[in-house]
């Protein structure tokens, strides 16, 4: 394992660059990028791991990237003009490299599991094999039970936790070992409420309500959502959900055949939707600026925003004819409440349901009697650095930013 650098060049501040040969492959590293990250201690906070200096302000960018570079002990080292002293390990230089493209090595250490999608088949399969979904409140604290949870979530959409005593408390104790409750104007922790209308929207009705994400018409959706029934002495009340990642693999499929797919496809990747929420007088909100599904540079979904009774009546500056909006809304509402693509199951006391709200849909079939529900909205992105931290040890993340 070797290192040597095989040029080098000083032209202007932003220009400068070192190519190396590190076991028989090229990398360039721009000086600029090298003086960011220097690892000497006055450069960088061993414990905060965060940058001391700022090159934009606290150097000089015209003459402070003309550092000598070497090789010392295997190392490449950078002497800075303003006497800062880089080195880089081995390790290091091919964790980070970024060019040429194709020789970058990807950082396989901090992989995510796949996501897997589903429908109805592959649904009852996974429940039918007795493997999934059985998570045990009483084994909360068993760190192979708290790290199923999570990977079940992430790559499913969802999970079941079993054996939960049927109070708000309990329900609070879970939402907050999975992420932090969101608060909202519905209510500041774990919400508990009933059909009375005590807030203007139709969650707090008998009525039926269709498959759809919650907080649309918030710029912050709330990145996973928590039920837990406690009391039910009618009928109905029946859960639907929905893999919208499922569904946008179908829409992929049929648009590589359909030109008006395709078109179906771009409008619901592109267009955006309005969504208010105007049911109480002292809090109105209004987002729009996201299309109902946003997807990643590979095409795969990063969420959905979807909520046909709370979907404003504009549709101003629209990019693409209203017609056609309306007949992609169509062909995804279609898809969505197809049987094939949808499960459904009554909640049960005892049994708390927590889902992605960026990719799994929901809907409730109408009900009488009294029924009591609580729960929770939980924040993302803590869910997101908690399940990093089971899936990996801190070395390991810390050397992949």
């Amino acid at each position: 394992m070797t290192i040597e650098i095989i040029d080098y060049a000083v032209n202007s501040s932003f220009d400068n660059y070192v190519s190396l040969q590190i076991n028989g492959k090229a990398y360039l590293f721009h000086l600029v990028y090298l003086r960011d990250n220097c690892t000497d201690k006055k450069s960088f906070h061993d414990e905060t791991h965060q940058r001391l200096v700022d090159i934009f302000n606290d150097i000089d960018l015209e003459s402070d990237l003309n550092g000598a570079v070497d090789i010392e002990k295997g190392e490449l080292v950078v002497k800075w003009r303003d006497g800062a002293v880089s080195r880089f390990t081995e390790q290091w230089l091919l964790r980070h490299a970024y060019y040429p493209a194709d020789v970058v090595e990807p950082n396989e250490h901090v992989q995510f599991p796949e996501k897997i999608t589903w429908g109805r088949t592959k649904f009852d399969s996974l429940i039918q094999n007795g493997q999934h979904f059985k998570n045990d409140y009483q084994h909360l604290q068993d760190p192979s039970v708290k790290k199923n949870i999570f990977q079940e979530i992430y790559q499913y959409g969802f999970t079941l936790i079993q054996n939960v005593p049927v109070s708000i408390e309990a329900t609070k104790q879970v939402s907050e070992l999975i992420s932090i409750i969101r608060p909202t104007h519905y209510d500041t922790g774990v919400w508990d409420f009933t059909s009375d209308l005590a807030k203007k929207d139709t969650a707090y009705t008998s009525l039926a309500i269709d498959m759809h994400t919650d907080g649309n018409y918030w710029y912050e959706t709330p990145g996973l959502q928590l039920f837990h029934l406690l009391f039910h002495d009618g009928e109905g009340g029946e859960t639907r959900i929905c893999d919208v990642a499922r569904v946008l693999e179908l829409i992929k499929a049929r648009a590589a055949e359909d030109e008006s797919w395709q078109e179906t496809l771009d409008i619901l990747t592109k267009q955006p939707i309005e969504f208010h929420q105007s049911g109480e007088p002292e809090n109105v909100f209004v987002e729009n600026r996201f299309p109902i599904l946003q997807i990643d540079d590979d095409g795969n979904l990063v969420q959905c925003r979807w909520n046909t009774s709370d979907r404003s009546s504009m549709m101003k500056n629209a990019k693409y004819p209203v017609n056609k909006i309306y007949l992609a809304m169509s062909r995804f509402n279609e898809l969505i409440n197809d049987t094939v693509n949808y499960v459904r199951f009554p909640l049960a006391p005892g049994t708390i349901f927590v889902f992605d709200n960026w990719r799994v849909l929901h809907a409730r079939t109408a009900f009488n009697g009294k029924r009591r529900l609580c729960g929770s909205y939980l924040t993302r992105d803590d869910f997101i650095a908690r399940f990093k931290s089971l899936l990996f040890d801190r070395e390991q993340w810390l050397n992949s930013v």
